[in-house]
């Protein structure tokens, strides 16, 4: 028995049309009814703990839609992106046809303040890897609708409706786990950059490759790193995106109504 087979076989038969991704601070982002969760020890996957990432799959429903909230794996954990993959494939394999994610992020754009709202048309990434490499067959991507654009529209309109102030912009992922250096934030931002995290792209990647509608959100934790800036800490994130969660949960409320 393959490894997908197996981590699908502790699942026990069970399934999922949307997968949420809800980044660092996120964690009360939408409240699903039937919860059901499984460690992701339980279902065979190895990894490193990380402060403020449940490693978890939580089933439930939500507007009739069976929905399942995912931690995501980081390339700065082990250096690969093995678990990452793999835990798309079992999401493909569960029946996930969409993907919603979220991330805290640095603000690379000037005006960005703490608290502000993102959803993401496109992204560059700098990490240096790609987690579709060496995955057989090789096949090319196409990533030019990768954020969906009919979703976004959806999105915006409900922001709209609701009097919720919802930019619109360009996500750069690195590496981490260190936070952006000055010279980096000027970097980003010369090359077209609006927000900046240690995930997105490669969920953005994965979700396109197994044919999964992409949709997306960066909640600005913190200005990106000045010369005379702070120091910035995972704590202070944290906070800050608990205080956008509010906004977010009513974007992603009426949208799970809407389509």
């Amino acid at each position: 028995m393959g490894k997908i087979e197996e981590y699908l076989k502790n699942l026990k038969g069970k399934k999922a049309d949307i997968a949420i991704f809800a980044g660092s601070g996120f964690e009360n982002l939408i409240e699903l009814e039937k919860k059901v969760s499984v460690s992701y020890k339980k279902i065979g996957f190895d990894f490193k703990e990380i402060k403020g990432h449940k490693r978890e799959l939580v089933f439930g429903t939500k507007y009739g839609k069976k929905i399942v909230l995912a931690s995501r794996f980081h390339l700065y954990e082990d250096g690969a992106t093995d678990n990452l993959f793999d835990l798309f494939k079992v999401l493909s394999s569960l029946g996930v046809k969409t993907v919603i994610s979220t991330t805290a992020t640095g603000g690379i754009r000037k005006g960005f303040k703490e608290g502000d709202l993102m959803i993401i048309k496109d992204h560059i990434n700098l990490s240096g890897t790609n987690p579709l490499i060496a995955i057989k067959p090789i096949e090319f991507v196409d990533l030019t609708n990768a954020y969906d654009d009919e979703y976004r529209k959806i999105c915006l309109n409900i922001a709209k409706k609701n009097k919720i102030k919802l930019f619109e912009g360009v996500h750069l992922q690195t590496m981490g786990p260190t936070y952006e250096t000055p010279a980096e934030v000027n970097y980003y931002r010369a090359i077209g950059a609006d927000t900046v995290s240690m995930s997105m792209a490669f969920d953005c990647i994965c979700s396109n490759y197994f044919k999964m509608r992409f949709l997306a959100f960066a909640g600005v934790s913190n200005k990106a790193v000045e010369e005379d800036g702070e120091a910035l800490t995972h704590e202070e994130v944290v906070k800050t995106m608990r205080s956008i969660t509010g906004k977010l949960n009513v974007i992603i409320d009426k949208f799970l109504q809407t389509v």
